[in-house]
């Protein structure tokens, strides 16, 4: 990586994902802007002691302009949640200064500014490991042929930190992430033809399963005619019966999605591609979503200094899909495979 002393500012510096995205920035030597709300909450704490890191108070529901925070930077990224009340904003201050953006959420914003004449580079993600389902997904559609059957499944049991529980929750009442009980064939997004995988691996079969395309699968398919994809989200039983209430206030489901403690956290991302009698399939399982999440941020920043800098929104699959994201991820987490992807 040639780094050359790049600036990178951090919106959000005191939350998971924000704390562990300066950590791998700060050991790849890049120099870290960091926004917290409160700079005394966090003195004794030994929090970016580092040299290459600066500390800044900013609270981003008074800062009217949080550009001067980041104006001279060579990056944004945006790590305040919920994202459905903060990624937009965020998102235009970086393009007002032609900063690249990145955020693990905001997925919701692509088809809303897809064709507006923005001059800049957003990068945004979505669900549980942000940009991670997009590359598995992508990765074994290179080697996939028109008439296999790809089956996919994102879930887990974990913990929501607020901000989670209420993009969650804005998700499940509007529709925003995905589409429940349907599938892709031939390209097209078509009634669920069935309830559950033709093979559910036994380390998911204690969870409920549903049929789900997500964003993220709706934007990779896009222009392309030939697939059959069958997806699901996987969620304990309780999760689910809380899904069932969306009817309720928002603020109840977010409470109760809050009051859900898991001490054995663990989400995962399963793809197969079926091709007659063989299948071939590769898996993730990670324990913590905020410090993978935070990981990926940091992978996404240092890639797209290596890369040829493109205007517009994409998702994190698709910006990076030439980039070896999953070879640098095989480094920090656990990937296993069956077969050859």
């Amino acid at each position: 990586m040639i780094n050359n002393r790049r600036t990178i500012c951090i919106l959000g510096g005191t939350g998971t994902v924000g704390v562990t995205a300066c950590k791998v920035l700060s050991k790849l030597g890049y120099s870290l802007r960091v926004s917290v709300r409160n700079i005394e909450t966090i003195k004794d704490t030994g929090m970016y002691m580092a040299p290459n890191i600066q500390l800044f108070e900013l609270d981003i529901d008074k800062e009217s302009n949080i550009g001067k925070f980041f104006k001279g930077s060579d990056l944004v990224i945006g790590a305040i949640g919920p994202s459905a009340d903060y990624s937009e904003k965020m998102l235009l201050e970086a393009m007002a200064e032609n900063i690249p953006y990145v955020d693990p959420g905001g997925i919701h914003l692509i088809r809303k500014m897809r064709n507006s004449s923005m001059k800049g580079t957003a990068i945004v993600g979505s669900g549980i490991f942000p940009g991670l389902s997009g590359w598995m997904l992508s990765s074994v559609l290179k080697e996939a042929f028109n008439d296999d059957l790809i089956e996919m499944i994102i879930g887990g049991v974990y913990n929501f930190s607020k901000a989670a529980a209420i993009d969650y929750v804005e998700e499940i009442k509007s529709y925003k992430a995905g589409i429940p009980m349907a599938c892709v064939r031939n390209g097209k997004i078509l009634p669920a033809q069935k309830r559950s995988p033709l093979n559910l691996p036994t380390r998911i079969s204690k969870l409920s399963i549903l049929p789900y395309v997500t964003e993220e699968i709706q934007e990779i398919i896009q222009g392309k005619y030939m697939l059959n994809i069958d997806s699901y989200t996987a969620a304990p039983v309780s999760l689910f019966s809380i899904v069932n209430k969306a009817h309720c206030q928002k603020k109840d489901l977010v409470n109760a999605l809050m009051g859900q403690k898991n001490s054995n956290q663990k989400a995962f991302i399963w793809v197969r591609q079926n091709k007659g009698n063989d299948s071939r399939c590769i898996y993730f399982e990670g324990k913590n979503p905020s410090v993978l999440t935070g990981e990926i941020l940091a992978i996404t920043a240092n890639a797209i200094f290596e890369m040829p800098r493109k205007d517009g929104i994409y998702t994190m699959a698709s910006y990076l899909e030439k980039y070896q994201v999953l070879d640098e991820l095989k480094k920090i987490d656990k990937f296993k495979s069956e077969g050859k992807i």
